[in-house]
């Protein structure tokens, strides 16, 4: 029983193959990891701002739930707000 020693000619034809699935599939691999990336990255923006949304409608229950002397109080005070027909006067301290 004699073994068999492959040619030349399939580690040639075997090279090229190879050679040529990383040509074509390296830009496809390339662009898998920065999409997988891509993607880590928007899911952490997403729970931000899912987190930031709950915070704000919480504010928004609780303002809502407020008299309008607390939310007219608020208004001044945060905001600089003036109601209708009224000047603000602003002095500056020393």
């Amino acid at each position: 029983m004699t073994l068999r020693v492959p040619s030349k000619k399939l580690f040639i034809s075997i090279g090229i193959a190879v050679v040529v699935c990383v040509v074509l599939l390296g830009g496809s691999i390339g662009n898998l990891i920065h999409n997988k990336r891509e993607m880590h990255k928007l899911t952490r923006r997403q729970a931000l701002l899912d987190k930031q949304y709950v915070e704000l409608q919480q504010q928004l229950d609780l303002l809502q739930q407020q008299d309008k002397a607390t939310l007219e109080t608020l208004a001044r005070t945060q905001y600089n707000m003036a109601g209708e027909n009224e000047i603000e006067f602003r002095f500056q301290t020393k």
